[in-house]
This record gives C-alpha cells, sequence and structure tokens, in this order.
C-alpha cells in the first residue's frame, strides 16, 4: 500500500487487532498485555496521544455479554443440579473471554483514534 492512498476504516482496524502499528503495520502497539508502547519501533509513530480509555472495556463487555448468554443458557438446559456449577462455569467463561478479548479491543480501538484523529494531522504536515 502506499502512503497516497487512504487507509480504510477496516484496515486501521485490522492492524490494532494484530497489535501493529496503525501507521505502518510494522511495529508492536502494545508492551505486554495491556500498555501501550512510546512509539512505533519502525515507524516513530508516537503512541501517547493514542489514548483508548474506557472503549475497549467497552466493547469486551459488550462482546462477552452476547457470547457469554448462549452458553448459560446452555448450562441452565442440561441441568445440572449443583448451583455452584451453574454459576461458577459462566463467571470463569466470562472472565477467561474477557481476558482473551481486552488487549485485541484495545488495539482496534488505538487504531481507530489514530485513523480518525490523528491521520489528518500527519496529511497537513
Amino acid at each position: 500500500m502506499s502512503d497516497t492512498s487512504p487507509l480504510k476504516f477496516s484496515e486501521a482496524v485490522l492492524r490494532g487487532l494484530k497489535n501493529r502499528c496503525p501507521r505502518c503495520a510494522t511495529g508492536k502497539l502494545l508492551r505486554g498485555y495491556l500498555t501501550p508502547r512510546k512509539c512505533c519501533d519502525h515507524c516513530g509513530l508516537d503512541y501517547e496521544p493514542l489514548r483508548a480509555d474506557d472503549g475497549p472495556a467497552w466493547a469486551t463487555i459488550l462482546i462477552t455479554g452476547h457470547l457469554t448468554m448462549p452458553f448459560v443458557f446452555w448450562i441452565l438446559e442440561f441441568g445440572f443440579d449443583n448451583l455452584w456449577i451453574e454459576i461458577g462455569l459462566p463467571i470463569a467463561f466470562i472472565v477467561i473471554l474477557s481476558a482473551i478479548i481486552l488487549p485485541y479491543a484495545k488495539g482496534a480501538f488505538m487504531g481507530i483514534i489514530w485513523l480518525m484523529h490523528y491521520r489528518k494531522d500527519e496529511a497537513a504536515e
């Protein structure tokens, strides 16, 4: 992709989901589980202004809730006679699924924020 062609929304989201720099798609976004790096190793893009704040948590809750309810209904339909199993399995499912989704959601939000706000600033320079 050349630098003159505009980046599509889906490309920015995919780069974030892959934990890659939204500008060059080479450098990493996150250092560890959720901590953003200071800047891109490859192109030098400053990640400090890409603050995702509560967006990733909101998306994680939304996705987890929609995926959990069928699981809960299946458990209730299965007919466990133990209340601890009926409560414990969905809670474990929610915790594990949230832990898996959250870093991907953070990367996607960082890519979207860069695309929506900071790409036009770079074009002006």
